[in-house]
């Protein structure tokens, strides 16, 4: 065996072993064999599968040794029959190789062993996983808080049910029939020829069984999740071999200093690469959105895998990628900053090239010079931090790489000129679709040059392919750019036939998986992934991606005058109702940056005191960010295709509400989330589109299962804005006023949403939907005591009472006495005693309004504006959809 053949496979062992090394804890904990250590438990459990586990890609046996024995001293592991035979150099080696593990797991984890942090609640073995988002404090207050016992149930990861909930302990038979699924679904790893599919295969099996498992059960508080601590620890250990690779080979010392480089990368400039294509008009509108959205989410995911191919690193260290951001972990070689150099000068030509820089590819690295005595990641969070204030920076150059000559001293004249885009313009215009690139490519049913490279792939290789595709396959190697067998380029190659070449990057969106070798990785699209399907060489991994589109009766996506259409109701036979509107929501969550940052540290010591405790990272980094995407890749999409029967009882739990009109009213077919289009939901933020009154639904419901998912914690907030226009408004400028809505909603205090001109804390909601379900409601009872005239002198008087409330002009009072004289001459019948004969519920309603405090910005008079608004527009008169009259 060469010596470059006996490396890889030695890399690969480490990296195997870093990533099962704690699997013990979560099988030791269960009623059966793996008793003991978890360590034990570890070797025990990887020697009883090694028949299925064994791969000609690594050893073994010694990747149960360098599990089982991480935490063991050095004579205790030589014991091992597996070392009988071994001279004392091979020894020497074996040990540094264990030595990587042992620093891989405490880098990661930086746990510190104090009496003060034992646990004492209750027994290590039946302790649950402590939501990471119950111990998030960016207060400085109440120190030592945790939000009550806010845990996760051990089971199988699914979006929709993977909730904390108020546990104090687990089941030991629950932690049985998991642990026995888990090995059940242990495929036999020999089937598979590249380190990568290894790779995703434990790594899908360990997120689905081992997410809910804590990393350590020794101390009171216990949120990492097991999972994510072996993730990080195989991505640490990887790098840590590279690094020190030389070492291990000449048996000298490992030393702890510059052993690492982050590397940041953001792309600036997406949403209007993505949104432009709507400003030209609606038609097809819905598939052009979807497809490029799609294509801009999976151009970053390989622009990913293009830096960590050109690294030789395994996928998994990819920290974190969400959102068009990204922060990877490399090893701190000689290689590492020209590799990283010319991959950069790649990506950022290649976007200059194809797409004349209409969005920006930022990167930037930073060497992470040491870790403390007891390994803590202590700079994690500060060097992220740094990280992406240098791709802030970097915004001042981007395309710097493209632009300049190799030296860089001087501007390169021809790339700013864009010749080889621009010969593509002979005897071509633009782009009918973009009108940003030349119409290169022609329309099948004409036969004229009609589209672009990109919308073309929009339109015919994507917009087509993704409604009926069940995968999308990434692959390497030269592709057809015009999309042929539904391939889309990525990553063009170039240079000469033989030599050093530029690899292209491609995806393709399946129906089915054949046994070709020409992917290099597999997603399941909207269904989670078996881990292996049949006897596929490559294994097909589940990513959540929030791509959920309403989709039409002959396959096709909905375009949105249809989605807008379904606002539209019928009150009785031939009496047509409802504006057929588009509502256009835009949420992310508050503070994000500064939760990640100021969060995890333990308010109940002394500033001086704080490194000595503080929680910050690599694992709690991973497990909160990921948890986070969870809930807008993974949940988002799911809940749209939950029975609704499931979302009105949750809907109807909300304190506050009116449950009797409520039900009845979403029990209408107009509120089904079924209906939403998904232009974008990941990392931290999301852009829906559906029916407008459906919209004003899920952004309540939004709100509400967000609270849950993170403890009704204080310090983990949404903010929104919900804008509404007409059906045939441009997308692009409808998501920007949405957007603008949403930052309305930041600076009033953030934990608010925005809509009909009112901005409101998300618990001045149940009141506001009361109004409007008495106002809806007596507009269509059988004896209606008001109607829409009547709503309209509402909406006056709510807007003279803003005066006063808002601008402290005294005449706006005056409210009162128009209000309290319009319901007495046009609502309220009485006897000639006085009594109230007739509008009795009205009166009471109107009671509140005339009798609350107009200074509360709380009362019924200032949130007015939401519900008259809602009513109007939802019993406006409509002969048939697309007919409506002019807006309020």
């Amino acid at each position: 065996m060469n010596e470059a053949i006996r490396q890889n496979r030695e890399f690969n062992t480490i990296v195997i072993a870093a990533l099962l090394h704690d699997i013990g804890k979560f099988l030791h904990r269960a009623q059966g064999e793996y008793k003991g250590t978890h360590e034990e438990a570890s070797y025990r459990f990887i020697q009883k599968h090694k028949a299925r586990l064994r791969s000609a890609l690594y050893d073994i046996d010694l990747v149960s040794v360098l599990a089982g024995f991480h935490g063991s001293s050095q004579a205790d592991t030589f014991r091992n029959t597996y070392f009988e035979g071994k001279t004392k150099a091979d020894r020497k080696r074996i040990w540094k190789l264990i030595s990587i593990v042992k620093r891989a797991d405490c880098y990661s984890c930086a746990e510190r062993n104090t009496d003060e942090q034992k646990r004492r609640d209750i027994q290590m073995s039946a302790a649950p996983l402590d939501s990471i988002f119950s111990l998030v404090n960016t207060s400085g207050k109440e120190k030592g808080r945790r939000l009550s016992f806010y845990r996760y149930a051990f089971k199988a990861l699914d979006p929709l049910t993977s909730f904390p909930e108020d546990l104090k302990g687990l089941s030991r038979d629950d932690l049985t029939k998991l642990t026995l699924e888990f090995e059940g679904n242990l495929p036999d790893f020999s089937r598979y020829s590249r380190l990568d599919d290894v790779l995703n295969v434990w790594l899908g099996l360990l997120e689905k069984y081992a997410w809910a498992a804590p990393s350590d059960t020794r101390y009171a508080v216990a949120d990492i999740s097991l999972y994510d601590h072996l993730r990080s620890s195989a991505a640490i250990a990887a790098c840590l071999y590279r690094r020190h690779v030389e070492a291990i080979d000449e048996l000298k010392g490992m030393a702890r200093t510059n052993e690492f480089v982050f590397i940041g990368g953001d792309f600036s400039g997406i949403q209007d690469f993505i949104f432009h294509i709507t400003n030209r008009g609606s038609g097809g509108a819905s598939k052009r959105l979807r497809a490029r959205s799609f294509f801009v989410t999976l151009f970053s995911e390989v622009t990913v895998h293009k830096i960590l191919h050109a690294l030789n690193l395994p996928l998994l260290c990819n920290v974190f990628s969400a959102g068009g951001k990204f922060l990877l972990l490399a090893p701190n070689t000689a290689d590492t900053p020209g590799i990283l150099e010319a991959t950069k000068r790649e990506i950022e030509a290649e976007i200059h090239e194809r797409f004349f820089s209409q969005f920006a590819f930022l990167m930037a690295w930073k060497t992470i010079r040491g870790f403390r005595k007891q390994f803590e990641v202590h700079t994690f969070f500060k060097v992220a931090d740094e990280m992406f204030h240098s791709l802030e920076t970097e915004k001042l150059r981007k395309a710097g790489s493209a632009l300049l000559n190799a030296d860089k001293h001087f501007w390169a004249g021809e790339a700013f000129k864009a010749t080889k885009l621009y010969e593509e313009y002979s005897g071509a215009g633009d782009c009918r679709v973009c009108g940003r690139g030349p119409a290169t490519f022609p329309d099948p049913d004409t036969g004229q040059m009609e589209s672009c490279a990109i919308c073309y792939s929009d339109r015919f290789t994507i917009g087509q392919n993704l409604p009926r595709a069940r995968y999308v396959a990434f692959g390497k190697g030269a592709a057809d750019e015009k999309g042929a067998a539904g391939k889309v380029v990525l990553f063009k190659s170039a240079g000469p036939a033989s030599g050093p070449r530029k690899e292209g990057y491609y995806i393709e969106l399946l129906r089915e998986i054949g046994q070709s070798h020409d992917h290099y990785l597999i997603y399941s699209l909207n269904e989670r992934a078996a881990q292996i399907e049949g006897t596929h060489s490559i294994p097909v991994c589940t990513k959540y991606l929030a791509n959920y589109v309403p989709i039409a009766a002959d396959g096709s996506v909905m375009s949105f005058e249809e989605i807008a259409a379904l606002s539209i109701w019928e009150k009785k036979a031939g009496e047509i109702r409802g504006s057929d509107m588009l509502g256009v929501l835009k949420a992310d969550i508050d503070n994000l940056g500064y939760t990640f940052s100021k969060g995890f540290e333990t308010p109940a010591l002394a500033e001086a005191s704080l490194p000595q405790v503080d929680r910050k990272t690599v694992s709690r980094f991973l497990t909160m960010s990921r948890m986070i995407d969870l809930f807008f890749s993974g949940w988002m999409p799911a809940i749209m295709a939950t029975d609704k029967t499931r979302i009105v009882q949750e809907l109807l739990s909300t304190d506050g509400v009116d449950r009797t009109r409520f039900e009845a009213y979403l029990s209408q077919p107009i509120i089904d989330f079924a209906n939403i289009y998904t232009v974008y939901s990941g990392g931290d933020d999301l852009v829906l589109v559906g029916p407008w009154e459906t919209m004003i639904i899920f952004a309540i419901y939004l709100n509400k299962q967000f609270r849950k998912y993170t403890c009704n914690n204080a310090a983990v907030t949404l903010s929104a804005g919900l804008a509404f226009v007409k059906n045939r408004h441009p997308v692009a400028s409808a998501i920007r006023q949405a957007e603008g809505l949403l930052e309305i909603s930041k600076t009033a205090g953030k934990n608010r949403i925005s809509f009909f001109s009112s901005t409101h804390t998300w618990n001045d909601l149940p009141a506001i939907v009361n109004s409007f379900l008495f106002m809806d409601g007596e507009l269509n009872a059988d004896e209606a005591e008001i109607n829409t005239t009547f709503l309209h002198r509402l909406l006056q008087y709510h807007r003279m009472a803003l005066t006063f409330i808002d601008n402290g002009k005294i005449e706006g009072l005056r409210y009162v006495s128009a209000l309290s004289y319009d319901a007495g001459r046009n609502i309220i019948k009485r006897d000639k005693d006085g009594n109230i004969t007739g509008g009795r519920r009205t009166y009471d309603f109107l009671q509140k309004i005339i009798t609350e405090s107009p200074r509360d910005r709380a009362s019924l008079i200032y949130n007015l504006g939401i519900p008259v608004s809602w009513a109007l527009y939802r019993n406006r008169k409509a002969s048939t959809p697309g007919n409506y009259e002019k807006g309020l």
